[in-house]
């Protein structure tokens, strides 16, 4: 009797050995996947996108949570800055060197997490993609007279270039056709700036 009991002992243990390395093993196959390390090492991700023929450069950073998207082609060079902190959207458009800061519309665009994934939808599509949300801005004469409260990214792309109030409508008033500058972002949001000569209460 002792043979046999002392033999069940072992298979128990035997058994319970394999079971804690099958699951060690699983656990650090999750933990060494390259996808899941990028993600929660990386606190920079700059990535190329193509956008209609065009190439845009999106720069995600995790540890301040801005994004940034940078286009310089011939569809047009423009940079914009959307601070999740602060909760502000600035963009510079070339040649004018203006630069425009506007309150962000959270419930129009995607959440600084699935901003990521979001764009990652995009990538296998062909042909001329319309953005999925637009957002219009009217372009005051109000010159922003303070950068540094808006972080230091828009701080140094607006310091020495002309920085305006822009505000964000849902109806645009009278307004020129022509005065309004259209951005593609991502595919995602299309800015426009709109230049009006009625005056729009903050």
């Amino acid at each position: 009797m002792v043979p046999i009991a002392h033999s069940t002992c072992t298979s128990i243990r035997s058994a319970v050995k394999m079971k804690l390395t099958v699951v060690t093993t699983v656990l650090l196959g999750l933990l060494l996947t390259p996808a899941l390390a990028q993600y929660f090492q990386n606190q920079q991700v700059t990535r190329e996108i193509r956008v209609n023929g065009g190439v845009q450069i999106l720069n995600i950073n995790r540890e301040l949570r801005v994004v940034t998207v940078e286009q310089r082609s011939e569809f047009g060079t423009w940079k914009t800055i959307w601070n999740f902190n602060t909760g502000f959207i600035a963009t510079e458009v070339f040649p004018e060197r203006t630069c425009f800061i506007s309150p962000m519309n959270r419930n129009l665009i995607p959440t600084f997490e699935t901003f990521p994934t979001v764009v990652e939808g995009f990538q296998g599509l062909k042909g001329q993609i319309q953005p999925t949300r637009v957002i219009t801005f009217v372009l005051s004469q109000r010159l922003v007279p303070d950068l540094r409260i808006y972080g230091p990214d828009i701080f140094n792309m607006c310091r020495e270039v002309t920085t305006v109030v822009a505000t964000p409508v849902a109806e645009l008033p009278v307004y020129n056709e022509g005065a309004c500058t259209r951005l593609n972002v991502l595919n995602l949001v299309q800015l426009n700036y709109c230049r009006t000569n009625v005056n729009i209460k903050v």
